[in-house]
């Protein structure tokens, strides 16, 4: 396939979420693919989360690829104060598959394994509770430490499981949730640096999301089950990697911004639990070189 026409299919399945000590539940459930800004409900918490992606696309040297991931993410958030203040870490399982095809021959790569450890934190600086809604907005830190396999010389940078580097990434998201509806927004810039001699570029992250509840249209007992239904649009930016294998020059075929549309539905059984999907769709794929 030719330059902007990768196609890169993002299915979320089966994402749960248990809570431990909540003592607050909310009229919506969070958005599956951005941030939110609440912090109460859902913050001591297991969350477990399945990711499947698919691309196909054109590669350096006339060649073309298939790439496969599923991978599976355990996030771990604890409240240091309810509503306020959470830290947390996630970690990935990756399973990545790709499929080198030239001229005659096809050649197989792999990979599997745990990925770098997030730790986060999340702040809530503005919070202001009204008669059936709320509009909350968080500082978000964060910190990736390279516990990902990297640096294997017979693949490819993309397909190691780590960065090699520890990586920071600083933003901001913001909630604003009247009856119903949901409206969320977050802005959140990664800094890379270099490890096993490869430096992947920083990304830039943005997000908006519009949620409704669908059903119960009028809460008779709080909290009761409910279905969401969401639209999200998805962005990401990201700048050149480095090659310091070669001099440290930009590599050429490298980043690039894209913007998803993603669907999704959540359904809430009880104040512990929760099962959504999502599938992100390609709008914009305005990528670098091959």
């Amino acid at each position: 396939m030719t330059k902007g026409e990768t196609i890169r299919i993002c299915v979320l399945f089966l994402l749960a979420i248990v809570v431990l000590g909540a003592d607050q539940a909310f009229s919506q459930g969070p958005p599956i693919n951005t941030e939110t800004a609440l912090l109460a409900g859902f913050s001591n918490a297991f969350r477990a989360s399945s990711q499947i992606i698919e691309q196909s696309g054109r590669l350096p040297g006339g060649m073309s690829g298939d790439l496969s991931v599923r991978a599976v993410s355990l996030i771990f958030p604890y409240a240091i104060t309810q509503g306020r203040l959470v830290i947390g870490g996630a970690i990935p399982y990756l399973d990545k598959e790709l499929d080198i095809k030239g001229p005659g021959r096809t050649t197989h790569l792999s990979e599997r394994g745990l990925g770098d450890l997030h730790l986060f934190a999340e702040y809530a600086f503005f919070i202001r509770d009204e008669k059936e809604k709320t509009t909350r907005a968080i500082a978000i830190g964060g910190i990736d430490l390279p516990t990902g396999s990297h640096g294997n010389p017979g693949l490819p940078p993309g397909l190691w499981n780590g960065s090699g580097a520890t990586n920071y990434s600083i933003g901001m998201a913001f909630s604003y949730i009247p009856a119903r509806w949901g409206f969320y927004t977050d802005l959140i810039y990664r800094i890379a640096s270099e490890g096993a001699s490869f430096e992947f570029g920083d990304t830039l992250r943005y997000d908006v999301a519009l949620g409704y509840r669908l059903w119960p249209v009028i809460y008779e007992t709080y909290p009761s089950p409910q279905i969401n239904l969401f639209l999200e649009f998805n962005g990401l930016r990201e700048q050149r990697s480095r090659d310091f294998r070669f001099d440290g020059n930009k590599v050429q075929d490298s980043g690039g911004n894209r913007i998803f549309l993603s669907p999704g539905i959540q359904y809430i059984p009880g104040r512990a639990f929760l099962i959504e999907a999502s599938i992100q769709l390609p709008l914009v794929e305005n990528l670098n070189g091959d």
